[in-house]
């Protein structure tokens, strides 16, 4: 309602539903007075249901075309239970109705009224910002319910009206011809039409004309008229009262019928929204289930055709699945138990199977929603199963591309030494004794060299598989910074050797990590940058301590990165522009493994050549060295 309180009211409920961790539903309702409420409340308000969708709520919009208290309590109650709530979020302000001494009903007027129709539910009302006016009223709940047989609720009503009817005609009989006062019962017959239907209104026409007869025609108190005008009086006014009563029953029929519409396109537009954001076929299961469970009061199931468009055998009730079987084969069920295809560009894809459907719901507009629900069930279905396909292919398209990448690397790494390998021992066998010893030497050195890059590159490959299937337990300790420099410095000193070294650590710095795996993390990293910088060029070695963390960094003179690729060196094979033929293309993919191992990270940028940073945690209360040496 345009009551100015729609944002608090949205911001409550969403506390009160994150809280609670439960569903909830915003009711809006556009009565005549809020369609004339001003821009800055309209936009409040849009600005509210937004944020309340946003916030995971189901939003209804509802128009109201009698601006009255009642309809407006009895629509809150309808939503209260169809939806089953166990809490009312409620605005305190006025609802936009003014009466001659200018005051308001206040929805928190009503309170008492909710609770009484509404007893397992809490009502909050929200508080004001001024203080309340106007006298509390508590009206009557207006009747919305179907046409029902003639009970005494309407029995009574009939007798009140009629008695009121005759008490005015009493009053003014003195000064009008009795003919007139058949009007009176008249409009006491149409009230009577509007509220309780034909057969009430049909026993109301009735009483009246002899009520009419006995009290107001001579003779009175006697049902024999003298005047024979009064027979065609009576005529006349049975034949009003019946058309009166008939055309009112319709028209009753007629906005009992839109009203049904109405609930059914909400339904349907909850059920939407529910199945907007469902991903899997169980989710899409719950929201039809719970819907038709909330709307229509039965029990549902969904029994979907697997990918051959066969019905499951196994985990679900062998009597559902013949069931299910029957409803494919056209055949028809009991009416409290339906079943409905879902099928979604003619192929079927499962059946919907409704159990306990009471009998006020087996009506042929009832049953068009279920077959609707039937239907947008299977738009979902098939959407999801689309997803997962094109999932499935995008898994499968990139999992081609990193076989073919890792196909092609391996196949170039091992090609070039196998060849080299190759014919060095070729030129040995068939020259042997002709070539120097010179040649042979340098022969022998290059099978020698080969092989060791072959041994490598199958290192660093068996390396990464145990790195990424887990196969590698992680098992970290305190470390003398010092120490872990020279092992790495030791595993790659051949490929420093035209490299100049440099040092920027505290040698007595201990840190936390694995030590085999930072050796060869470290190890890499001086790899890498001994193969991207000239010879003669220095490489510089970091290493810096910060409060929970600490810092690795290798900092070369060569070419640098080129932009853009500053997390791609890190992928299995990559090899930059100016990488040549060198390296595996799995050190800076192995660093990485071993940084998230660790719980860090590892970064690359330019700085006048290429710097890589590895950052690892570092726990607090870091011992000192002594202890870290013995243990």
């Amino acid at each position: 309602m345009a009551d100015g309180q729609a944002t608090e009211l949205v911001q409550q409920a969403t506390l009160l539903s994150q809280t609670q961790v439960m569903p909830w539903r915003v009711v809006y309702l556009e009565t005549v007075a809020s369609r004339y409420a001003s821009p800055r409340i309209r936009r409040a308000l849009a600005h509210a249901l937004q944020e309340a969708e946003q916030a995971g709520a189901e939003v209804l919009r509802l128009s109201l075309e009698i601006d009255s208290a009642s309809r407006v309590v009895s629509t809150i109650v309808q939503q209260a239970q169809s939806v089953r709530a166990t809490h009312i979020l409620l605005g305190n302000l006025a609802m936009g109705r003014r009466y001659w001494f200018n005051t308001g009903e206040r929805i928190s007027d009503f309170a008492e009224t909710l609770m009484a129709y509404l007893p397992h539910t809490r009502v909050h009302i929200m508080a004001s910002p001024g203080p309340r006016e106007g006298p509390q009223r508590y009206l009557e709940l207006a009747s919305e319910t179907t046409a029902a047989p003639l009970g005494r609720q309407a029995i009574g009503r009939v007798v009140g009206v009629l008695a009121l009817s005759t008490a005015l005609c009493a009053l003014i009989a003195p000064y009008l011809h009795p003919i007139n006062l058949s009007l009176i019962y008249m409009g006491g017959v149409f009230y009577i039409a509007l509220r309780h239907g034909l057969k009430a209104a049909l026993l109301a026409v009735l009483l009246a004309v002899l009520l009419f007869d006995w009290i107001f025609v001579e003779p009175r108190w006697s049902l024999k008229p003298t005047d024979p005008e009064y027979f065609f009086t009576f005529l006349i006014t049975l034949g009003v009262g019946l058309a009166v009563s008939r055309l009112a029953s319709q028209s009753r029929q007629a906005a009992l019928q839109a009203l049904v519409m109405a609930q059914h396109s909400q339904s349907l537009s909850l059920l939407s929204q529910s199945l907007a954001r469902a991903m899997t076929p169980q989710q899409i299961t719950h929201a039809v289930t719970s819907s038709i469970d909330r709307d229509l009061g039965a029990q549902a199931s969904l029994i979907l055709l697997d990918a051959d468009g066969r019905l499951p055998l196994t985990g679900d009730d062998l009597t559902m699945v013949r069931r299910a079987e029957r409803v494919l084969r056209g055949e028809t069920l009991a009416l409290a138990c339906q079943g409905f295809i879902l099928a979604a560009g003619g192929t079927p894809l499962g059946v919907l199977l409704v159990d306990g459907l009471p009998a006020r719901h087996q009506g042929a507009g009832d049953l068009h929603l279920l077959q609707a629900y039937a239907n947008q069930a299977a738009v979902a279905i098939e959407r999801c199963r689309y997803a997962q396909r094109s999932e499935q292919a995008a898994i499968a398209a990139e999992t081609e591309r990193i076989r073919n990448t890792l196909l092609a690397g391996i196949s170039h790494d091992f090609r070039t030494p196998l060849t080299a390998i190759i014919g060095a021992a070729s030129a040995v066998l068939s020259q042997g004794s002709v070539i120097t010893l010179e040649q042979r030497n340098a022969l022998a050195q290059t099978v020698l060299d080969q092989a060791t890059r072959l041994q490598s590159l199958t290192s660093d490959l068996l390396d990464m598989a145990r790195l990424q299937e887990g196969r590698v337990r992680l098992t970290p300790e305190w470390c003398p910074a010092e120490d872990l420099v020279l092992d790495a410095r030791a595993a790659v000193a051949g490929a420093l050797d035209h490299h100049v070294l440099e040092f920027d650590f505290d040698p007595d710095d201990v840190v936390w990590c694995d030590a085999t795996l930072l050796v060869q993390a470290l190890a890499n990293l001086l790899l890498n940058a001994s193969q991207h910088s000239p010879a003669g060029s220095r490489i510089q070695l970091r290493i810096a301590l910060t409060p929970g963390w600490w810092t690795l960094s290798v900092h070369d003179e060569g070419p640098g990165l080129s932009a853009g690729s500053e997390r791609e060196v890190f992928q299995k094979f990559y090899r930059g522009p100016q990488g040549g033929g060198q390296g595996t293309g799995l050190g800076l993919a192995i660093c990485d493994v071993v940084a998230r191992l660790h719980g860090g990270r590892i970064e690359a940028h330019n700085d006048h050549g290429a710097v890589f940073e590895l950052t690892l945690p570092q726990p607090e209360g870091k011992p000192e060295l002594e202890e870290a040496l013995h243990g």
